[in-house]
């Protein structure tokens, strides 16, 4: 081969190389759309750092830069590359759950895979519907038998492996547990977002106006054993509490939730206490709890039913009574 030949060959090779890294580099571009694959479940946090702290407990933890956990089919578009790999993307579940987060760009990669077409096109195609009540069932009690952690934000069974993307360091506190950060278990909302696949909100003012307002108890006055009784006679499984309220001249909100199970409630009582069950038992005295805890925070408490096997029972909506006394 000629001496110029070889220098024709050698350019065309380092050419053919530069091509394909920067091919690699650039398969993650602004503008691209993906979509999580089945049995995929990846974390979007609300800034673009990688050196995070959290909160830990016996029984959970809490990480206050996790936003959300994506479900599987959820479909994201890339925003901004920044310099750390962390991706702003904006990020669509259902038309309920929609927001903007950063993700690290190891699960584009790995859990993802890229789809053509206009974002909210792609987005749209995929329908929602929640676990059946079965499935729910089988949730609550996966949680009970397996003695689910707590974990704020999280939705999802399976620890979520963040070695190589994030690292975190406990909060200073009286806690002695110095564990790592699991990122596993479920909050009260995170639980009603699971189980209805994303279709239930991750805020109160969304769980406030999801569901059908079974009854409203105005904390103002005082409720009588036998109402509190009818009251908790209503509801059936995937039924929810909840206290919402707004502090004047705050923006912080204060929110509970509990999910109604097995004549009991599934209670996510936090990093200390995990999730627990209480027993049927026990849940005129936890009423009577939640009651206390809703006029202290100045809210009123709402049980509500959500769950499309169960709503059908309520037909037709005239039916439906949005008012402070029971359905009858």
């Amino acid at each position: 081969m000629k001496r110029s030949e070889v220098i024709t060959f050698t350019l065309l090779t380092i050419l053919s190389v530069i091509s394909l890294s920067g091919h690699c580099l650039n398969e993650i571009q602004v503008g691209g759309i993906f979509q999580i694959k089945d049995n995929n479940f990846v974390p979007v946090f609300n800034d673009d750092v990688t050196n995070l702290t959290y909160r830990n407990g016996p029984k959970g933890s809490c990480c206050c830069n996790l936003d959300i956990v994506l479900l599987p089919l959820s479909t994201v578009q890339v925003i901004e590359i920044g310099e750390n790999r962390n991706i702003e993307i904006e990020y669509y579940v259902s038309e309920t759950v929609r927001g903007r987060g950063f993700i690290h760009a190891d699960f584009i990669r790995n859990s993802m895979t890229p789809v053509k077409g206009e974002f909210w096109k792609v987005a749209l195609r995929n329908k929602r519907y929640p676990l059946n009540l079965q499935g729910f069932r089988k949730a609550c009690y996966k949680c009970i038998r397996e003695k689910t952690p707590y974990c704020a934000g999280a939705s999802n069974f399976e620890k979520i492996d963040l070695n190589g993307m994030y690292s975190f360091s406990e909060e200073k506190s009286n806690s002695s547990q110095n564990e790592e950060y699991k990122l596993c278990g479920f909050d009260g909302f995170s639980f009603l977002y699971f189980v209805s696949n994303g279709i239930l909100g991750y805020e109160s003012e969304d769980l406030s106006i999801m569901g059908e307002k079974l009854y409203i108890f105005d904390t103002k006055k005082e409720h009588s054993s036998k109402e509190k009784k009818a009251a908790l006679g209503l509801m059936r499984d995937s039924d929810y509490i909840l206290i919402r309220h707004k502090k004047k001249g705050s923006n912080r909100k204060s929110w509970y939730v509990v999910i109604s199970f097995n004549g009991g409630f599934l209670e996510f009582k936090g990093k200390k206490h995990g999730i627990v069950f209480i027993e049927k038992e026990c849940a005129l005295k936890k009423l009577n709890i939640l009651l206390k805890k809703a006029k202290l925070s100045g809210s009123d408490l709402y049980i509500m039913r959500w769950h499309p096997e169960l709503k059908a029972l309520l037909e037709p909506r005239e039916f439906i009574i949005d008012r402070k006394m029971p359905l009858h």
